[in-house]
Formats: C-alpha cells, sequence, structure tokens
C-alpha cells in the first residue's frame, strides 16, 4: 500500500514525469483529429519560409553550377512604400531578356551597369554580384523560418508520438463519455462522417447572428461571393480563350520582340503576329529578338495565341481554377448560413422590442 502510494506520488511529480508525459497526460482525452489538425497548422505555416528559404540557396547552387556572369543595365524600380522592391534589368548578351532583381547593391540607380550571375536556361533566376548576402528581407525569411521550424520540432514529434501511443495502447486512447453511451453494453454511439457540417453551419449562423448586420454581410456573404466570382470569371475567360484556340485557332509563325521573367520563372513572351503585337505566358526555352516561333492564333484577335504544342496554362490559371471549385462549394454554406444567422438576429430583435413595448 505504501508503495503504491509513493509510486502514484512520484508519477505526478513534475520533477520525476518527463514532459513527454505530461504532454500526452494533457491531451489524452483530447480527440486525434484536433492534434492532426493542430501538426498540420504547424507544418503549413512552416511551409511558406521552408520554401523561400530551399529556393534562396537553389539560386546559389544553380549560379555556381550553371551561371553565367555579365553586366546588365537597370532599366527601372518597382514596388512602393519605403522603398522598391524589385529591379528590372536587361543583361548586355541578350538585351531581349528582362528580369527582375530582388537584392541589389546600396546606391543603384536606373541607367547604372551591374554585375550579374544569371541562369542562361532560367534568366528569371539571377543574382547581383556586389549584392549583400544578408538584408532586411534576408534576416526576415531567415527569423520566420527559424520560428516555424522550432515550432515544428516542439509540437509534431511529440504529436505524432501520442498517436503512435494512442494506436498501439488501448489504455491512451480516448475515454469513453459514460453519458454519451447507450444501453447495450455501454457501446458508443455510431458517428456520421459528415456530422462536422451541420456543427460548422450553426457555428457561422451563431458568428453571424451575434455580429452586426453590415460585418456579416461583409465577411459572410459578399466576400465568398466577390471572391468566388473573381476566381470563377477569371478561369472561365482562361477556359474560353483556350476553347476558341482549339476550335478557331490559326498556325502560324511568329516573331519574337522580348520576353520578360521574375522570381525564377516565365512571365510573359512578346511576339509579333500577323501585324499585332502579342502576349504569350507559357513558352519554351529563352528565345531572342528575332527568333522565329510557332504559335497558334486567332485570327479575329491575333492578341489570343499560344505556343504550337505547349499548354498554356501555368501555376496561376490552376490556382484560379481551384478557388473557384472551392468557392462554388462553400460560399453557398457559408452564405446560407449568415443569411440564417441575420434572420435570426432580426427576428430576435423584434421579439425584445415587442416584449419591451408590452
Amino acid at each position: 500500500m505504501l508503495a503504491a502510494t509513493m509510486s502514484g506520488s512520484m508519477q505526478n511529480d513534475p520533477f520525476t514525469t518527463s514532459r513527454f508525459d505530461r504532454f500526452a497526460e494533457h491531451n489524452r482525452d483530447r480527440r486525434t483529429r484536433s492534434l492532426v489538425g493542430i501538426m498540420l497548422l504547424v507544418l503549413a505555416i512552416a511551409a511558406v519560409p521552408t520554401w523561400l528559404s530551399v529556393e534562396h540557396f537553389r539560386t546559389f547552387v544553380i549560379l555556381e553550377e550553371h551561371g553565367v556572369k555579365t553586366s546588365a543595365e537597370v532599366l527601372a524600380f518597382e514596388g512602393g512604400g519605403r522603398g522598391p522592391r524589385t529591379m528590372t534589368i536587361s543583361p548586355d548578351d541578350n538585351p531581349s531578356v528582362f528580369t527582375r532583381l530582388n537584392h541589389w547593391p546600396r546606391g543603384t540607380e536606373v541607367g547604372d551597369a551591374l554585375e550579374i550571375t544569371y541562369d542562361p536556361a532560367n534568366p528569371g533566376r539571377v543574382m547581383a554580384v556586389d549584392a549583400p548576402v544578408v538584408d532586411a528581407s534576408i534576416a526576415i525569411v531567415a527569423l520566420f523560418e527559424i520560428g516555424a521550424l522550432g515550432l515544428v520540432a516542439l509540437i509534431v514529434p511529440p504529436g505524432l508520438a501520442l498517436l503512435v501511443r494512442r494506436v498501439r495502447d488501448r489504455a491512451w486512447r480516448p475515454r469513453p463519455d459514460p453519458e454519451a453511451s447507450t444501453n447495450r453494453g455501454g457501446r458508443q454511439p455510431r458517428s456520421h462522417r459528415l456530422a462536422w457540417a451541420p456543427a460548422a453551419w450553426r457555428r457561422i449562423k451563431h458568428e453571424a447572428q451575434e455580429q452586426g448586420a453590415w460585418t456579416s454581410i461583409m465577411v459572410f456573404t459578399f466576400a465568398p461571393i466577390a471572391f468566388t466570382l473573381l476566381c470563377v470569371g477569371a478561369t472561365l475567360v482562361e477556359v474560353r480563350d483556350l476553347a476558341a484556340l482549339h476550335e478557331r485557332g490559326v498556325a502560324a509563325q511568329a516573331e519574337v520582340l522580348s520576353s520578360e521573367w521574375g522570381s525564377n520563372r516565365q512571365d510573359r513572351l512578346m511576339v509579333w503576329v500577323d501585324e499585332e503585337e502579342s502576349w504569350i505566358t507559357r513558352w519554351t526555352g529563352v528565345p531572342r529578338y528575332g527568333d522565329p516561333i510557332d504559335v497558334t492564333y486567332l485570327p479575329e484577335n491575333p492578341r489570343v495565341a499560344r505556343q504550337a504544342d505547349v499548354f498554356p496554362w501555368g501555376p496561376s490559371q490552376f490556382v484560379f481554377a481551384a478557388a473557384g471549385i472551392v468557392g462554388v462549394i462553400t460560399t453557398p454554406f457559408v452564405a446560407s448560413a449568415a443569411i440564417a444567422g441575420m434572420l435570426a438576429r432580426a427576428a430576435r430583435a423584434r421579439g425584445q422590442r415587442a416584449a419591451t413595448a408590452t
């Protein structure tokens, strides 16, 4: 008896219990999906700075292996606020290329010549030779990355260990709720897969009911509808142009005028086709001024064109399409809950006025 009491007191002693045991005891009755959701949220927060850091170091490696050093002319600065965010330059060995630079030496002005290193296969991957190794933006991303990785190290490994313990040890599975059990041997009622949907709908309804009318209209109704219409409209325009090129497009040979690059990717390519300028958003290689390129364009609108055998959609088009699909699915759900909440708020206000009048 004394031994059992001493062992129990030792287990409850914060100095003898490990941090993981205290973490596990704290999360013992928490639902598994909540724990998984927390871990996914932490990983999502850390994904953005991690990707930026990987791309930054990847640029160093690629330019060290395949980079070409040359001089470039500073054409313009872009951005606002306290200072320009990007610089547009044109390499001297390919003047038809216009690329953006994110870091450059202090005191650089428009018209100056810079020594740069860029990837000939992707002129958007470029660095100034005399640019500072660490500036304000790089330092912010680095600090954010360190904090995000520290949060991942603190949350994800203990969470995974707790999930493994729940799967392997029945004693660490969520304790049953006696009030929710049925009369047949204490069995728990079977949960429905979409049980979260009515709960989320009621939650949005409650928030819309508690908030002001204009806040509910703007946040839960106008904003989702406007976002969905924007994404769906942009996607429909792209689909319309793609279908028109497939049905009525004419094959021709265009002349390259210039190409624009930014953030390690293609931006747009200007070509001369059917006596008009046209922009292409995706192409192959790094064409120079005057190079011929096979395109498909609309005779009634030569500005709608694409390079032959190259699908014209890039990451932005797919993002808009995915966001439009998500908006079409979720907007009726959110808007209907918000309208129900506002109607309930109005009914409650009428009831209060009637009670005050009597």
